[in-house]
Parts: structure tokens; C-alpha cells; sequence
């Protein structure tokens, strides 16, 4: 997650995986802007512009530049997204997968802090994710997702790190599925923390 406030304050969301083979791409499986909580990028921020937890909004932007490509840029600000709640600090919340990807997790350059995995799993949970081109008997199981420690292991501590999604890695949870990577961590900074 990527905090924005109306006074102009804006951090890059920057999302960057590199084919290992010529297939695949960065899928987007979910973004929203604004507020859904009032602990998350909280650190440092008056109690009264997190109080309004019901104002998020679908972030299409993020679907638009980032889906089909190996690394995009977005900028989490008020002016890119519709404003859903003026006068509440704002992130954004971006989540995405995909299997044929060796996985890059950081901080950004500008920030400095090191990176805290909060989950990693591996296996297939939906038929939907990364599912392009793939054919349906592959992404039928979708009792398949396996907790994956190792991520941790190897990226907590970090400002950077990168993890390859693939069965020879990790314990294949559903032989003959499809299976993506879906890592949920944070970078722990200075003064704030931001969520990816």
C-alpha cells in the first residue's frame, strides 16, 4: 500500500517482475485508493484524517498501465484517482501474481527500510488469476494454495529481494494446476509504514 494525502504528498507504486521464459506478465487481481482502516499508513498522520474507514474506490488505472506488462509506474495520488473521501489520508492498495515470473520485492529507492513478508503462498486459489492462455483443466483446482515459508526466510530484513515462482522452488501443492505466487509484505521505514 502506497499512502497519498491532498497536500500533495505521493510515493510511486512501482511493480516490476521479469520473464523467465517469453509468456507472462503482471496481472492485477485487485486495487483500490482511499481508506479502509485506521491503522494502515497511520504512522506519523492526525488521528481525524483516518477516522473515515469507508471511502475506497476502485482504482482503474493501475488495471489500465500495469496488466500485460513486465513493470509499470503509478503514482498514488488524489488527482490520478477520484477523490473518495477529501480530508483522509489515502493509499493505495494494489495487489498482483503470476507464476513465470521471478519475483522482485523492495522498498523503494527513496525510502529507506527493509521488507516484512506477511504471507507468501503458492498454489492456485481462484480460476481467474493468471489464467490467460491457460487451459481450463489447469485451473480447475482451486483448493491448491500452499503457505510458503522460504519467502520469508529470504526476503525479511531486505530492501530488496527476489524470489522465482516455480515448482522447482517450492513443493508442487497440486500437480497439473497452473500455480502463481502471491506475497503479501510491507516496508517497514523511517516514519511510516507502506504496504505493497
Amino acid at each position: 500500500m502506497f499512502p497519498s494525502h491532498a497536500q500533495n504528498r505521493s510515493r510511486r507504486l512501482l511493480l516490476h517482475q521479469e520473464a523467465d521464459e517469453e509468456t507472462g506478465s503482471i496481472t492485477v487481481t485487485s486495487a483500490k485508493y482511499g481508506r479502509s482502516d485506521q491503522t494502515t499508513c497511520s504512522n506519523g498522520i492526525p488521528y481525524d484524517q483516518t477516522m473515515d474507514t469507508d471511502c475506497t474506490t476502485r482504482a482503474d488505472l493501475v488495471f489500465e498501465r500495469c496488466n500485460g506488462k513486465s513493470m509499470c509506474l503509478v503514482l498514488a495520488r488524489s488527482s490520478l484517482f477520484r477523490d473518495p473521501c477529501v480530508g483522509t489520508y489515502k493509499y493505495l492498495e494494489v495487489k498482483y501474481v503470476c507464476e513465470v515470473f521471478q519475483h522482485f520485492f523492495f522498498c523503494l529507492p527513496t525510502e529507506t527500510g527493509s521488507i516484512t513478508v506477511t504471507s507468501a503462498k503458492y498454489g492456485r486459489s481462484d480460476r481467474t488469476t493468471c489464467s490467460d492462455g491457460i487451459p481450463d483443466n489447469q485451473t480447475d483446482d482451486t483448493d491448491c494454495k500452499k503457505e510458503i515459508y522460504e519467502v520469508g526466510r529470504r526476503c525479511n530484513g531486505k530492501s530488496a529481494c527476489a524470489i522465482f515462482a516455480s515448482t522447482s522452488v517450492f513443493r508442487d501443492p497440486c500437480v497439473g494446476t497452473y500455480k502463481y505466487l502471491e506475497v503479501k509484505y510491507f516496508c517497514q521505514c523511517e516514519f511510516m509504514v507502506y504496504f505493497h
